[in-house]
């Protein structure tokens, strides 16, 4: 999408417009009581959907599932230049992925279909051609290098509306010469385009700076502007949810709504997502696709809860939330107005948080592709309730329980510094140890904490040097969970090798 001109913005910015000194093109306001609310979220499959984008499928979801509406997901694959194959498939996992359930869709079916815009495409051309008869669309026989050089003198130019001067006769002329040609929307050019914005507030832009947008191609394949019109007023679709960067197009939609004599649906357009640093969201900044962060081992829980503070404020923003707290929560009116911080560092805490949150059995299900098929399930089961507490995601497991499955190569001065003794004195309180383990007939860690903590206190060894000492040598590791419990898991007789392999 062409970027908002500058002056736009600022334009934009003002929430108060003089309309006694303007033509009042629409005048546009919220109706929430009268309607029965359906959503839709229309992502375009040129690639794998934004982070952005299923925030606002969210929010559509949200919405619609708190006045007991529906939510739809209709695909808006009109631009084939960009079809990336394969997109489609990943739209619906995602939203299956967070649970974001569809009321009607392609697969689904609803009494509204197609779902997929190329499977529309006579009803555009039939409202497509009704625009032109009632004088609120014209042909444009434009060239592209005209167009083109247009735009390299000013890159918010908008089109001069050159061809809109033509008569009836001179553009059938040319047609029925087989000159190729676009349909573009014939737009006020005096007064103004007032509406209110749920989110955003009472916007205005003044007619003059619109552009005639291109509703139909050349190929007979409509734009944006006209498929999103038409569909969303046939699937009656009652509050339109989208970034603010289409805050601009609102006017060219409003007309169109005007034109045809259909109610507009409420729009809401919801802040933009910016990197820490308050640019635009990019790679860098941590932003990836829902099933790359699926495949990063993030919960769809904690997904879920990160999206839904991009955006939205409940307390501190750091409650963990089901889906259906959110659907109570939600509040259309508190979307907020400025753009949103994406950062990874609260999807990790959330995450962590989830992690801790849900049931052992049940993580470890989910834990299936994110380590080898060869581990003992009771074994990760056991390892799971230990490690739990200090995962960030599901791919910090396998790093965390891999020595438990082969035993790690351990350098004895890395032991040695540990214990802070000698080589004589630290083999003399490992044999104590090893004696104690292999003596134990109830072997579980509250037996072992309190027989090995009585030897320690008669070793020599402070607490610090004497487990220490025994941690990194059955896990090469100075960070472990709870000694003890560790030792329970190895077993006495995997605990009792690696013990006797350091001085061996």
């Amino acid at each position: 999408m062409n970027p908002i001109p500058p002056h736009l913005i600022a334009f934009l910015a003002t929430t108060e417009a003089s309309v006694s000194v303007a033509i009042v093109f629409i005048k546009y306001t919220i109706h929430m009581a009268d309607t029965h609310v359906r959503t839709r979220n229309a992502p375009s499959p040129t690639g794998v959907p934004h982070v952005g984008n299923t925030r606002t499928a969210l929010f559509d979801y949200l919405l619609a599932k708190k006045y007991g509406g529906e939510f739809i997901l209709r695909i808006e694959d009109t631009d084939q230049d960009r079809f990336v194959p394969g997109s489609i498939e990943k739209i619906y996992q995602i939203h299956d992925l967070l649970g974001l359930a569809r009321d009607e869709d392609s697969v689904v079916g609803g009494p509204f279909g197609p779902y997929i815009q190329s499977q529309r495409l006579e009803i555009y051309q039939k409202y497509a051609s009704l625009l032109v008869d009632i004088d609120a669309a014209y042909p444009c026989f434009c060239s592209e290098e005209r167009l083109k050089s247009l735009h390299e003198k000013d890159q918010f130019a908008k089109y001069d509306r050159l061809c809109r001067k033509l008569t009836t006769g001179e553009a059938q002329r040319k047609i029925t010469a087989g000159e190729p040609y676009v349909l573009r929307v014939k737009l006020p050019e005096t007064g103004f385009t007032i509406w209110h914005d749920l989110v955003q507030g009472k916007l205005s832009l003044p007619n003059n700076e619109c552009d005639d947008k291109v509703i139909m191609k050349t190929s007979g394949i409509p734009t944006y502007h006209l498929a999103v019109v038409v569909d969303d007023h046939l699937m009656k679709i009652s509050y339109v949810l989208r970034g603010v960067e289409w805050m601009a197009s609102t006017p060219v939609h409003l007309f169109l709504y005007e034109a045809l004599g259909w109610e507009p649906p409420t729009f809401a357009h919801v802040p933009l997502l910016l990197g820490p640093d308050k640019s635009k969201l990019s790679k860098r900044h941590g932003a990836k696709s829902v099933l790359e962060y699926a495949d990063d081992g993030y919960l769809p829980e904690a997904i879920n809860n990160f999206l839904f503070y991009l955006g939205f404020s409940y307390k501190d923003n750091s409650e963990l939330l089901t889906l259906n707290q959110m659907v109570e929560i939600f509040d259309e009116h508190k979307i907020q107005r400025q753009n949103a911080i994406f950062d990874i560092q609260r999807l990790n805490y959330l995450n962590s948080q989830w992690i801790k949150k849900i049931p052992t059995e049940d993580l470890f299900l989910r834990l299936n592709t994110f380590i080898p098929a060869d581990w003992n399930d009771e074994k990760v089961k056991q390892i799971l309730t230990l490690v739990k507490e200090r995962m960030f995601t599901l791919r910090d497991f396998a790093p965390a329980a891999e020595y438990f499955f082969a035993a790690p190569a351990v350098d004895p001065q890395s032991v040695l510094d540990q214990s802070g003794h000698t080589e004589k004195e630290t083999v003399v309180w490992f044999e104590t140890a090893k004696s104690i383990i292999k003596g134990v007939s109830d072997f579980n860690s509250t037996v072992l904490h309190e027989e090995l903590v009585k030897a320690q206190v008669t070793s020599g060894f402070t607490p610090q040097e004497a487990f220490m000492s025994l941690r990194v040598a059955i896990s090469g590791r100075s960070v472990t969970p709870p000694l003890f419990d560790c030792l329970v898991i190895l077993g006495k007789e995997e605990t009792l090798k690696r013990l006797s392999s350091i001085f061996s």
